[in-house]
């Protein structure tokens, strides 16, 4: 029989299994628009609050300094969020060094410098170290910061991680998190630390746990991606909670849209203004009840091998429909083209579709399906 005692704190849960002797850090994360996730840190004695993006595709954690600039000139397209800034002097406990590191997203490059200071998880408090961002440029200047969870082969400050703090000081026996993404409102949505929480997973799933084949990132081998009986060529996979869509090299994507005109589904780009190198796949059909919609588009499958795939159902990479017509509809898609031209990026819209586990100790994904 297995005894389950649960502590609840102030917006965490820590939960001791008796017969395991495992710590599970469980905390709300917050979903905005279906584009991304981010979780409520607080910084330093006064908790001042960040809501920081949850990001498996990189491994440093950020903030905004009291002084930083480019945060005050953001875009008026694309503002998920107030941005908050951090007085590292209002913190009794915060040590501002002088080693400097910069880091380049798609969305933009960062500049600052690496500070120590109190991290809070709801009631659970450890020294950790950040950068303190005094300069951002792009779709970076709209953001609280980020909470980089990979490996520590990609991450620029040379110190611990949170999940190598968390691990380190106790407060989790295992050296993994996991994330349940909810798409059916702005909260219920989980990150999990240190185990799996099986009150996310359905007795009908099943456990597929797919090695990794990079030591700095969640990247996993691939057959392919197929619709109907046709496999479009790709190799790899990242599974990246920092990014929203499925996003495709361009060859593989232009495929797919090529594909799609067989299921009577005409596809185009929408380029984003915020970031010009990433295009949505915006659709017409013919049909404007919601199920026939449904019924119109394909199953997409990623395969693993030749017996193990993961399918996403129209419902998983369609965002919304609109009706444009007495007989169509325009649908706006979860699919995106890339510039990468080698693999696949895995983000929200497949993660909202499995509870997924990172495996940093035994450098496995496994997916519940």
């Amino acid at each position: 029989m297995l005894f389950l005692i649960i502590f609840t704190l102030t917006s965490a849960q820590i939960y001791f299994d008796l017969i395991r002797t495992k710590f599970i850090m469980e905390y709300p994360i917050l979903d905005r628009h279906q584009t991304e996730y981010t979780i409520d840190l607080q910084f330093g004695e006064k908790k001042k609050r960040f809501d920081l993006i949850i990001d498996t595709g990189s491994s440093d954690l950020w903030i905004p300094s009291k002084n930083s600039k480019g945060f005050d000139h953001q875009s008026k397209i694309f503002v998920l969020c107030i941005v908050h800034k951090y007085d590292c002097q209002k913190s009794y406990y915060c040590k501002e060094t002088q080693d400097h590191h910069s880091i380049y997203y798609d969305d933009g490059p960062i500049h600052g410098v690496l500070a120590w200071d109190q991290v809070w998880l709801g009631d659970r408090s450890f020294n950790q170290s950040f950068l303190l961002v005094k300069w951002a440029s792009g779709h970076m200047t709209s953001c609280n910061g980020i909470l980089g969870l990979g490996f520590k082969q990609i991450r620029s400050d040379p110190n611990p991680s949170i999940l190598e703090s968390l691990y380190q000081q106790h407060l989790i026996n295992s050296m993994m998190f996991s994330l349940y993404l909810n798409n059916k409102g702005k909260h219920g949505s989980k990150i999990i630390f240190g185990d799996i929480d099986k009150q996310y997973i359905r007795k009908s799933e099943q456990l597929l746990y797919v090695p990794l084949v990079d030591d700095g990132t969640y990247k996993i081998q691939l057959l392919g991606v197929k619709i109907g009986d046709v496999l479009l060529n790709v190799n790899y996979a990242v599974v990246d909670s920092g990014t929203s869509c499925l996003t495709f090299p361009q060859t593989v994507i232009d495929n797919l849209i090529a594909e799609l005109q067989n299921y009577n589904i005409q596809c185009l780009y929408r380029v984003e203004t915020y970031a010009p190198s990433f295009c949505m796949a915006n659709c017409i059909v013919n049909a404007v009840d919601e199920q026939q919609i449904i019924q119109q588009f394909p199953v997409i499958k990623i395969a693993l091998t030749e017996t193990q795939e993961l399918a996403l159902y129209p419902k998983d990479y369609i965002f919304k429909c609109v009706k444009i017509s007495d007989t169509q509809s325009k649908c706006f898609t979860k699919l995106e083209r890339s510039q990468i031209d080698d693999q696949l990026l895995m983000g929200d819209a497949f993660l909202q579709s499995f509870y997924t586990v990172f495996d940093q100790t035994n450098k496995i994904c496994p997916f519940y399906k």
